[in-house]
């Protein structure tokens, strides 16, 4: 469950530039191609400078805590709106308590994320933080129709440290809480339990329903004023 401890909400603006230097040099996530069950994409890190046309204002920043295996700490989870776009943003960030003596967070594993709004990914280099996340990991839809997604750390967050910011970057206008996650430790793989995150939002059928009658009405009418 996320915990509202929010953050700077609508009125606090970003430079989020976390992909590359140009939209042709953003970090693509590499499709995993049948039977693999997934393909790796090394994420070379960006800053705000580098992509000054991702600023936008905060949406959503909210802390969740965990605790699993000794290690007790919080997950940031931010939406960001894009300014020029209008599209969203979506990162997180590792917070792991200096008290904890159960071992180090390794991996960030999404999942229930989607895939049709998916565009790019990569983690920042300035900002708050240490430990980067240098390997995004998407699965086959064919075994993950719900959109899986996983960030690993070379160097897992210990007691007392923080990850990068890390980013998915779509082009959805809406969100909800819809997607979910799990972590999991360097070396045992130990296991967190399940939480709440944001993703981009799938319109209900009845939005559906009601764009056709809607254009099925202007149609009707159209033909009418022809008559």
């Amino acid at each position: 469950m996320l915990v509202s401890q929010r953050c700077a909400l609508s009125t606090l603006t970003l430079a989020l530039g976390f992909f590359a230097q140009t939209a042709a040099q953003a970090v693509l996530l590499t499709e995993p191609i049948s039977p693999a069950p997934f393909a790796d994409t090394a994420l070379g890190g960006t800053t705000a400078a580098l992509r000054p046309e991702l600023a936008g204002t905060v949406l959503e920043d909210v802390l969740t805590p965990f605790s699993f295996s000794g290690i007790t700490g919080t997950v940031q989870n931010r939406v960001v709106r894009e300014t020029a776009s209008g599209t969203l943003d979506f990162y997180w960030k590792i917070n792991v308590d200096a008290s904890s003596t159960g071992g180090r967070v390794g991996a960030f594993r999404l999942a229930d994320f989607g895939y049709a709004n998916l565009k790019d990914a990569d983690w920042r280099m300035d900002g708050l933080g240490i430990e980067a996340p240098t390997t995004g990991r998407l699965f086959n839809v064919a075994g993950n129709p719900g959109g899986d997604i996983n960030f690993l750390l070379d160097s897992a967050v210990p007691g007392g440290g923080a990850s990068r910011f890390f980013f998915l970057h779509t082009d959805a206008t809406q969100y909800a809480l819809t997607a979910k996650y799990d972590m999991l430790t360097g070396g045992s793989e130990q296991l967190s339990a399940i939480y709440s995150t944001f993703a981009p939002a799938v319109p209900e059928p009845s939005s559906y329903a009601l764009t056709a009658m809607g254009m099925a009405v202007v149609a009707v009418y159209l033909r009418r004023r022809r008559t």
